[in-house]
C-alpha cells in the first residue's frame, strides 16, 4: 500500500487498523520510568469542554506507558470551577488553595513550585490556562517544560483570536499589540474598573471576571511579563498546538512546536447497530448552542433555508439552557455527559459544527466521525485538518448558511452519500485518531525526545 502523509504528520497507509485500535492492546512504553508532573489551572472533572479530557487522556495514558504522574491544580471555584473534582480519578491530583487575592503571580509561583519541587519531577507539562502559565514557566524553568495550549492563550486575552465588538476573526495579537488587545477586552469598562469588580463582586460564577482576574493577578499588563514571556517560549523544552494557524502564530517566539490533534476514544464514540432509520433527517449539533463562536445562530438560519427548500430534518443541539429561537424542527436535549452525548450521537443521521472561530481543534467533529456519521464543519483551524471534505463530510465557509443549508441538503436526500461518508470518517478515526495512537506516536517520542535533551545538557553542565 502506498503511504501518504496526513495533515498531522502520521503516515496513512502504513498502520494497519489492528495494530491502532485501542482494543489491540498496543501500548508504546516510554524507555523509562520518568516522573511527570501535569499542571493545570483549570482543571475540574467532570469537564464543561475538550481541553480537560484531552488533558485527563494524556495523563492516564502516560502513566499507562511507564511514567509517574501527578496533576497539580488551584483549588478557587471563583469565577471558574477550578479544582472542583467528583469522583475517583485514576492518578494523583493535589488541588492547591487559592482565593482571588492570593491567586496572583507571587503566590501562585512559590506555591506551585513548592508542591511540584516536592513531587521531584524529571518533566513539567503544563496544560490549560491562562496568562498566569507564564508566570509558572518563570518559576519552573522553561526548558524542562512542555507547553500545551489548547486555544489562543498567551497570545490573546480572550483567548480566542476574535473581535465580539466587530464580529471578526482578528488579525493582530497580544505579543506585538498589547494596547488594542487591552482595548478589545476592556472596552466596556477600564481594567481598574474590573479590577475592582474582581475584588468585590458577589457573583462567583461569572466568565469575563475570570479572564480579567487572571490577566490583571499574573501581571500580563507589565511591559516586563511580555518581555518574559518572549524569552520563556524560546527556551521551552516543547510546545503543542492543534493546528497549524496557532503554530503559524508562534513560530516568530518558538522553535520547538508540535501539532498533535486529540484523540476520541472509538470504544466510546461508535457506530450504532442499526443507525439508517427512516423519517426526517437528525441533523446533531453538540456544542454549545449559547456560544456565539459555535455558530449556533449561522446553523438555525441555514435550517430556515432547509425548510423552505421542502427538506424533512429535525436539528437536535444539547444546552443546559433553551435557545431563544422556535422553530418546529429545532430541539434542545439538555445538557448530556460523555456517556450520554455517545448514545446521542448514534441516533443522528448528520454532524454539523459551523464555529465562526478559528475552532483549535473541534472534538465534536471528531466524535460524530467516530460514530460513523458525515460532517459538515466551517473550512477553519483544527476543523480543516480533520474532516477531508468530500470524503467523510464537508467543509464550507464559515458564517455562510447558504453553502452550510446547501451541503446538509445533499445530505439529507442522499442516505448511501451519508453511509459511505460515515464509514470514511470512522476509518480515519480508527487510522489517526485514537488516543492509543496519539499517545504512542506523538507523545510518548516528544516526552522521549525533551528529556533527551534535558539529560544532554546536565552531561554538558558537569
Amino acid at each position: 500500500m502506498k503511504s501518504r502523509r496526513s495533515p498531522y504528520g502520521f503516515r496513512r497507509g502504513v498502520y494497519h487498523r489492528s495494530d491502532l485500535h485501542p482494543g489491540a492492546g498496543l501500548v508504546r512504553r516510554l524507555s523509562s520510568s520518568p516522573r511527570i508532573a501535569f499542571v493545570d489551572l483549570l482543571f475540574h472533572w467532570p469537564p464543561k469542554g475538550g481541553s480537560w479530557i484531552d488533558g485527563f487522556q494524556v495523563i492516564h495514558g502516560l502513566q499507562a506507558r511507564g511514567a509517574r504522574v501527578a496533576l497539580f491544580c488551584p483549588d478557587f471555584q471563583d469565577f471558574f470551577p477550578r479544582g472542583s473534582i467528583r469522583g475517583e480519578l485514576p492518578f494523583e491530583v493535589r488541588a492547591l488553595p487559592f482565593n482571588r487575592l492570593s491567586y496572583s503571580a507571587p503566590t501562585a509561583r512559590r506555591r506551585f513550585s513548592r508542591a511540584i519541587e516536592e513531587f521531584a519531577p524529571d518533566l513539567i507539562v503544563i496544560l490549560d490556562g491562562g496568562p498566569m502559565k507564564n508566570q509558572l514557566l518563570t518559576a519552573l524553568g522553561p526548558e524542562r517544560c512542555i507547553l500545551r495550549f489548547y486555544a489562543y492563550e498567551l497570545l490573546c486575552i480572550n483567548q480566542h483570536y476574535y473581535r465580539y465588538h466587530e464580529n471578526r476573526i482578528c488579525d493582530l495579537g497580544f505579543l506585538d499589540h498589547p494596547a488594542e488587545c487591552e482595548r478589545c477586552w476592556f472596552r466596556r469598562m477600564p481594567m481598574w474598573g474590573r479590577a475592582a469588580q474582581v475584588l468585590l463582586s458577589p457573583k462567583r460564577h461569572e466568565t469575563k471576571l475570570h479572564y480579567s482576574h487572571e490577566y490583571i493577578s499574573s501581571l500580563a499588563f507589565t511591559p516586563g511579563y511580555r518581555e518574559q514571556l518572549r524569552e520563556n517560549l524560546s527556551r521551552v523544552g516543547a510546545a503543542v498546538v492543534y493546528n497549524s494557524t496557532l503554530a503559524d502564530k508562534l513560530a516568530p517566539y518558538c522553535a520547538k512546536v508540535e501539532i498533535i490533534p486529540a484523540g476520541v476514544d472509538s470504544d466510546v464514540f461508535h457506530p450504532g447497530a442499526n443507525m439508517r432509520r427512516n423519517g426526517p433527517a437528525r441533523i446533531f449539533f453538540p456544542g454549545r448552542a449559547d456560544d456565539l463562536l459555535k455558530g449556533f445562530e449561522v446553523l438555525l438560519a441555514a435550517g430556515d433555508l432547509l425548510e423552505r427548500a421542502g427538506a424533512s430534518f429535525e436539528i437536535l443541539y444539547t444546552s443546559a439552557t433553551d435557545h431563544r429561537a422556535t422553530r418546529g424542527w429545532l430541539r434542545n436535549l439538555g445538557w448530556k455527559n460523555q456517556e450520554e452525548l455517545a448514545d446521542l450521537y448514534r441516533e443522528m443521521d448528520i454532524v454539523v459544527a459551523p464555529s465562526i472561530w478559528i475552532e483549535p481543534f473541534g472534538i465534536t467533529a471528531l466524535e460524530g466521525m467516530a460514530t460513523g456519521l458525515p460532517v459538515v464543519a466551517s473550512n477553519l483551524g483544527g476543523l480543516a485538518r480533520s474532516v477531508l471534505d468530500g470524503e467523510t463530510g464537508f467543509l464550507v465557509r464559515p458564517n455562510d448558511p447558504g453553502e452550510l443549508a446547501a451541503q446538509m441538503l445533499r445530505l439529507i436526500h442522499d442516505a448511501d452519500l451519508r453511509a459511505r461518508m460515515g464509514k470514511a470518517g470512522r476509518d480515519r478515526v480508527l487510522a489517526e485518531f485514537t488516543w492509543d495512537s496519539i499517545l504512542d506516536f506523538r507523545y510518548v517520542p516528544l516526552v522521549e525526545r525533551v528529556l533527551d535533551t534535558l539529560a544532554g545538557k546536565v552531561a554538558t553542565m558537569r
